[in-house]
């Protein structure tokens, strides 16, 4: 069986490292606009636009990842290089999952199929991590992401593993996975 783009890059990496941040996963991506008309020193009529995020709760939950980052980014972990970045997202359960003794169902699903888009979540989480885990988001060149329903006793939040590797290895990683295909 061959392996995955991404399982060939993580295993070339120079380093890596896992954490996990509790907390309700929040979206980051969509932006309500704002707009007002002025006139500027020319006499010309002009409009100046604000970008406002419209998720509630971004900001606290991507300083809570970073904080966590943070403290748990091994002492001699360098920002430069190329990244990949792999989230697994625990949602929380709907109450109509359990029965009325609070267990949960067996039909209960087991992956988040529901609003939250995984890639405005790893949007969050990436950006998060800029500064902390790399220059930029920009230097990640690859991602993964899954949503599932937690568990109720652990609850909500993301497992994150972010890893780093040198463009010589990324190159050979995959040169090497396109042969194997």
């Amino acid at each position: 069986m061959a392996t995955s783009a991404m399982q060939t890059l993580e295993n070339c990496a120079d380093q890596s490292y896992c954490f996990f941040v509790s907390g309700n996963p929040k979206t980051q991506g969509s932006k309500r606009a704002f707009g007002r008309a002025y006139t500027d020193k020319t006499g010309r009529q002009r409009v100046a636009v604000t970008m406002v995020e419209q998720a509630a709760g971004l900001h606290p939950w991507r300083d809570l990842i970073g904080r966590v980052a943070t403290l748990l980014r091994p002492p001699d972990w360098k920002q430069s290089g190329l990244f990949v970045l792999t989230a697994v997202f625990y949602m929380p359960r709907p109450k109509y999952h359990f029965n009325s003794k609070g267990q949960l169902k067996p039909s209960a699903p087991t992956f988040h199929a529901h609003k939250g888009d995984a890639d405005k979540l790893l949007r969050a989480c990436g950006d998060a991590l800029t500064k902390i885990c790399y220059e930029d988001d920009g230097m990640v060149i690859a991602t993964s992401s899954v949503k599932l329903f937690c568990d109720p006793v652990d609850g909500p939040g993301v497992f994150i593993r972010i890893s780093r590797l040198s463009e010589e290895k990324a190159v050979f990683a995959v040169l090497d996975h396109w042969n194997e295909t």
